[in-house]
């Protein structure tokens, strides 16, 4: 498994549409200059990118995806960050870095992206 897992979250605009989400697996840098094929899957390479970051624990829930990102949000106010932050779409990452049979010491994070 590779690590981090980053799902991007673009929440639905209204009550009766659906969020979209797009999963991301990072290639270990051995092999980055030639990924390996696979069906359905297409390479992303990032850019510099800068993102605020809060960490959490344990099983990520969509519940608790909601909760840390509005936390995430309300720890900006008032900062250098909270308006390039806003500037940026509305959207968050959440990153998971172990397995999913790992039950104790899990770490996760809910990302803001957003450009300088």
């Amino acid at each position: 498994m590779t690590a981090p897992v980053v799902t991007d979250v673009l929440p639905s605009d209204g009550p009766f549409c659906e969020s979209s989400f797009t999963v991301s697996f990072y290639v270990p840098a051995k092999n980055q200059a030639d990924p390996p094929p696979a069906e359905g899957l297409h390479v992303q390479r990032w850019a510099t990118t800068y993102v605020a970051v809060r960490q959490f624990s344990g099983f990520v829930a969509d519940y608790d995806v909601g909760v840390e990102a509005a936390t995430l949000q309300a720890s900006l106010a008032d900062t250098k960050w909270a308006d390039p932050v806003a500037k940026g779409k509305i959207q968050y990452s959440v990153a998971q870095y172990n397995s999913p049979f790992e039950f104790s010491g899990r770490v996760n994070e809910i990302w803001f992206s957003f450009q300088m």
